[in-house]
């Protein structure tokens, strides 16, 4: 392997720790800062408050740790925010809607069928639980729907993606960071310890195949944020408004 190549993958794997540990520290952050705090509030709003507040402190540690250490901004062309949205993101976004569902199909009965290392009772942990009052669910739907979707894109397909697809190009960029976003909801730790969601693993990996291509496409994580927010709200909608299965099925 030449001197060149292996400075790549260093890179690579170097990115990719220290996009896992920005996200991770500013998780914690997140959670020592809230529950110090005299909040008097329900359990669904601190939950919002967590996750915004996680997002901002990874998206600082990601994005800006860097650079006022090497004291050069990453541009926004990288970050694929250097437009503002427009009428074909939107179209797109809802287009490749069908692209993503049929390989989440494909990869989900392989992991069934073929591999058996998904278990289909074991669905994604979600930290939004007994939403009663329209507050509590309307906090849900914009941490799910929106703040999500946008601070998930801006990390991985826009900071990530971006760096990574400059120095081992953007084709095998889009693998490896829907890789490493499957890996990212792989991992869930609950009250009867920590959980393998593979099936949540291979869902996020296959969404970010297709938000990875639709980045590479048009040089912009606008269309993937569409994607990924009418994505997950598919899902808010048969979490909460309609969780029951429709009968005569």
């Amino acid at each position: 392997m030449s001197v060149r190549l292996l400075g790549k993958y260093s890179y690579a794997l170097a990115l990719s720790l220290w996009l896992v540990a920005s996200f991770i520290i500013g998780q914690s952050l997140a959670s020592l800062i809230i529950f110090h705090l005299p909040i008097n509030a329900n359990e669904t709003v601190v939950t919002t408050i967590l996750a915004a507040l996680g997002y901002v402190l990874a998206l600082l540690f990601a994005i800006i740790g860097p650079a006022l250490l090497n004291r050069r901004i990453t541009p926004r062309s990288v970050l694929g925010i250097d437009r503002l949205p427009s009428w074909s993101d939107i179209g797109l976004g809802i287009t490749a809607l069908l692209p993503y569902f049929v390989l989440s199909a494909v990869i989900l009965y392989l992991g069934m069928e073929v591999f058996t290392i998904i278990d289909p009772d074991v669905g994604q942990d979600i930290p939004f639980k007994n939403l009663n009052l329209r507050i509590e669910y309307l906090v849900a739907f914009v941490t799910l729907v929106i703040m999500a979707p946008l601070a998930e894109e801006l990390l991985f397909r826009g900071y990530y993606l971006g760096k990574l697809g400059k120095k081992i190009g953007r084709w095998l960029a889009v693998f490896v960071s829907a890789l490493l976003f499957g890996f990212m909801h792989l991992i869930a730790p609950t009250e009867s310890g920590i959980v393998l969601q593979w099936g949540a693993a291979a869902d996020t990996f296959a969404l970010g195949v297709t938000v990875g291509i639709l980045r590479a496409l048009t040089k912009s994580i606008w269309a993937g944020v569409i994607l990924h927010a009418i994505k997950n709200g598919i899902a808010y909608y048969f979490l909460f408004i309609n969780p029951s299965p429709p009968t005569g099925m």
